[in-house]
């Protein structure tokens, strides 16, 4: 192609000038290459579906998979840094969709947030969506954390009975107490729900979520039906997900899933087909979710054909769905090591939801729901007693009769699904362009969903640590 006269004019009189003595420009050389990574070796599991490959090479270089595959269709770059994975099993990073990282009160505002994160990531969990805190709080926290998950952030929104409910006794295994509007308490704990009315303009909302970097919403309660799809239409214009907490009373599962949100929480939440929309309207009161979840929640009222037709309407809509079994397993547990054996609502209600959710779950896989393995993991008390990513799977294959390949899949492809938005285009599954998040196994997962907790090292982003590293802290010296 001839250069134009102006543009070869300008290249005579840059020689001309240089010839003439002028300062030469400072020629800027390229930013290196950082070298590729090969693993080698391996039982490749890369979520996308298709079946394992052994004798895998998988190509990582920077934060991105370059490929993976069988080795004629992945070769090993000349130079590249080669680690011997032989006879041991390469999956994607895990991604737990359910959890709560910030509590400012008796919790995980300061060094025990980066220990839980350092936790997470250890059992080869590289991805987290935080399903109710402060997300500003929460993300400027973790942009410091060396060592940690990618953490995403959903905004809580409720209605305007979630904030002013007033002060009443409540009877609890502890006596009666006096208990402020639930939005104060979240407030104490340094959560910031937004409160939406309804003549708002639902635009505001989605405005003030993108402003703290939340990416999506997460509906809580006291919305009825006409809000929640007035919420998830205007957040599905700015191209932002909608979960809702199961029933957001009045508005309930099946409504939420009509209106196009996105996903639900908490099977316990379906008990809300049992019930009107007036009779949900009436439950404002802290406890009264709890009573009615325990008066009308059994393993019998799971197939009623009004939560029947919810799991097949959010089938056919693809809603998707996140039990939280192993939380509600906790909440039992801890009920049998108490002392004081005095009834309470409270045990009325968690033995209530156990055996609901149970059964609730199977329906759901019986009628092709998708699920979404989020545990409700909560970064405050002793690690034993909080929910996890592992038990939740455990559940799933060993009480819902998930095979162990479906359980992996509701922790690494659809769960990146689940989350939504740009992320789910880069999580989840290890293919070229995907993000470096890798988990390597010292024994087959798919034979023992058990066998995940044999992580030999776990990468994030192309930076690979070995448990022991991330347990110790010496992976932030």
């Amino acid at each position: 192609m001839t250069p134009s006269v102006p543009r070869a004019l300008a290249f005579l009189s840059a020689l001309a000038t240089a010839g003439c003595g002028a300062p030469r420009a400072k020629l800027v050389p390229p930013p290196p290459i950082s070298p590729a990574i090969a693993i080698v070796g391996a039982t490749l599991w890369d979520g996308t579906g298709r079946a394992p490959v052994t004798k895998a090479v998988t190509v990582v270089r920077g934060d991105r998979i370059l490929c993976a595959g069988a080795a004629g269709e992945c070769q090993v770059p000349h130079g590249a840094r080669v680690l011997d994975a032989k006879g041991q099993y390469l999956i994607p990073g895990l991604i737990d969709s359910h959890v709560h990282l910030l509590f400012l009160t008796n919790g995980s505002a300061g060094e025990e947030l980066g220990l839980g994160l350092r936790n997470l990531l250890a059992q080869g969990v590289t991805t987290v969506r935080d399903m109710g805190s402060s997300p500003v709080a929460l993300l400027s926290r973790v942009a410091g954390l060396e060592a940690a998950p990618r953490v995403y952030a959903m905004q809580l929104v409720a209605g305007r009975r979630f904030f002013y409910t007033g002060l009443r006794p409540v009877r609890t295994d502890r006596g009666v107490v006096y208990r402020q509007a639930p939005a104060l308490t979240m407030q104490w704990l340094g959560w910031t729900p937004i409160q939406y009315n309804r003549d708002e303009d639902p635009e505001s909302v989605i405005a003030r979520a993108r402003q703290v970097g939340a990416m999506g919403l997460k509906l809580y309660a006291q919305l009825d039906s006409a809000a929640v799809r007035r919420l998830t239409d205007a957040a599905h214009r700015a191209g932002m997900p909608v979960w809702g907490h199961a029933w957001v009373q009045p508005s309930s599962v099946g409504e939420q899933s009509a209106a196009g949100m996105d996903g639900v929480v908490h099977a316990a939440g379906l008990a809300g087909e049992l019930f009107t929309t007036d009779q949900r309207d009436s439950l404002v009161r802290d406890g009264d979710l709890q009573a009615a979840t325990a008066s009308a929640a059994t393993a019998a009222s799971a197939h009623d054909p009004r939560v029947l037709a919810t799991l097949d309407s959010m089938a056919a809509r693809g809603t998707a769905f996140e039990p939280t079994l192993d939380a509600t397993q906790h909440s039992v547990a801890a009920l049998a090591t108490r002392r004081r054996r005095a009834a309470s609502p409270q045990e009325g209600y968690v033995r209530a939801a156990a055996q609901f959710g149970m059964a609730v779950t199977r329906e759901a896989v019986k009628r092709g729901v998708r699920l979404s393995a989020g545990s409700d993991y909560v970064a405050y008390g002793p690690v034993s007693e909080r929910a996890s990513l592992f038990g939740e799977l455990r559940l799933l294959v060993d009480s819902i009769a998930l095979s162990p390949t479906a359980a992996l899949l509701a922790a690494t492809r659809d769960a990146a699904r689940a989350i939504g938005g740009e992320p789910s285009r880069r999580i989840g599954t290890i293919e070229a362009g995907h993000y470096a998040d890798l988990v390597l196994l010292a024994r087959n997962p798919l034979e023992d969903i058990g066998n995940l907790e044999t992580v030999e090292w776990v990468m994030r982003g192309g930076r690979l640590w070995r448990p022991g590293q991330l347990r110790s802290g010496i992976a932030i010296r």
